[in-house]
């Protein structure tokens, strides 16, 4: 009986465990989006490469990062501007290439996660990650045309009964969405697309 107790508790602490992850919006919101300009008659073509990169505390990291997730919405993202007549990650001959690297720059305590993790998130523990979008857009000809970096940070904390605030949480994919559209904004302004 005493067993099963515990074992009672320790699945009730476990499913009551929550964390909730937060944008600190340091970039302004996109004013105009889509991003189509009238003035605009003959829209480039595109071709995309992305990469992903995610690191703890300066250290590169394996795994961490859902780079499939992250480039369908940077893909997507550039479809639903309006400035381009096609975009793809196939490698075919296209008016603009845009090379695009995605850093997941993740910050926290070890020895806290630690901690956390073996009270059962009883004691509650923080990371923030700095997601930095670099782009950088070439011609045909491979001359590159401009260089863009914007990025965002997102505070998580981890917290036994934070499972209440998860209706709340700032998914990954927001942000990112977030990053791409306002790079997409400072090319416009640069005149890179």
């Amino acid at each position: 009986m005493r067993s099963m107790i515990k074992a009672l508790v320790l699945i009730l602490g476990v499913s009551l465990g929550g964390c909730v992850s937060y944008s600190h919006h340091d970039l302004p919101a996109v004013e105009n989006w889509p991003l189509a300009s009238q003035q605009q008659s003959t829209k480039p073509t595109a071709y995309v490469r992305f990469t992903a990169l995610h690191t703890f505390n300066g250290e590169q990291r394996a795994g961490g990062t859902n780079v499939s997730a992250w480039e369908k919405v940077l893909i997507d993202n550039f479809n639903q501007s309006g400035r381009f007549q096609r975009v793809t990650t196939d490698k075919v001959e296209s008016d603009v290439y845009v090379y695009a690297s995605l850093r997941n720059e993740e910050t926290g305590n070890t020895g806290s996660a630690i901690l956390s993790g073996i009270t059962l998130l009883v004691i509650p523990t923080v990371a923030d990650n700095r997601l930095v979008l670099e782009t950088v857009y070439k011609d045909r000809d491979g001359k590159v045309l401009g260089r863009i970096e914007k990025s965002e940070t997102v505070t998580t904390w981890m917290q036994l009964l934070l499972v209440f605030a998860l209706p709340f949480n700032q998914s990954a994919e927001g942000v990112i969405q977030h990053l791409t559209q306002s790079t997409l904004e400072e090319a416009v302004r640069q005149k890179l697309i």
